[in-house]
């Protein structure tokens, strides 16, 4: 089954590549906060889970467009952001078992800490993505 690219999957395969950057930037910066302020030099660990966390995350983005795509057959009225929002879930769910494999942790719990800055920094980048556009009020055209 081929499915053609339109304008609609360049914006999303777009805002999805905008989404991972922030999402990884603002949880590794959030790590990197919270590991370096009890002491300075454990940034690296935050760095490396965050290069970790990048990783994993790119093996996702492919699978953005079937999803929305799916989900657009499966709920047609509701809103992109709420299918944004359903599908940041179900990845963070998905990255989190993923990361459960490839991590030596013993539960998840003690990946969650590691990980919630980057489900966090993701739902705080569908909500400015996908929120409401800004109108800009156009000049007034007043005769002089």
């Amino acid at each position: 089954m081929t499915h053609t690219y339109t304008s609609a999957n360049y914006s999303t395969i777009t805002r999805t590549l905008i989404l991972w950057l922030l999402s990884n930037l603002g949880g590794t910066l959030w790590l990197l906060l919270d590991f370096a302020y009890t002491r300075l030099d454990d940034y690296s660990i935050a760095l490396m889970v965050g290069l970790t966390a990048a990783i994993a995350s790119l093996a996702i983005v492919p699978l953005v467009v079937p999803f929305f795509l799916f989900m657009s057959q499966l709920q047609a009225n509701w809103p992109r952001r709420t299918m944004a929002l359903t599908g940041i879930i179900l990845f963070f769910l998905l990255i989190n078992v993923l990361l459960f494999d490839l991590v030596p942790m013993n539960s998840l719990t003690e990946l969650l800490p590691f990980s919630l800055p980057y489900g966090v920094a993701a739902v705080l980048g569908v909500l400015w993505l996908y929120g409401p556009a800004r109108h800009v009020a156009a000049p007034s055209r007043r005769p002089a």
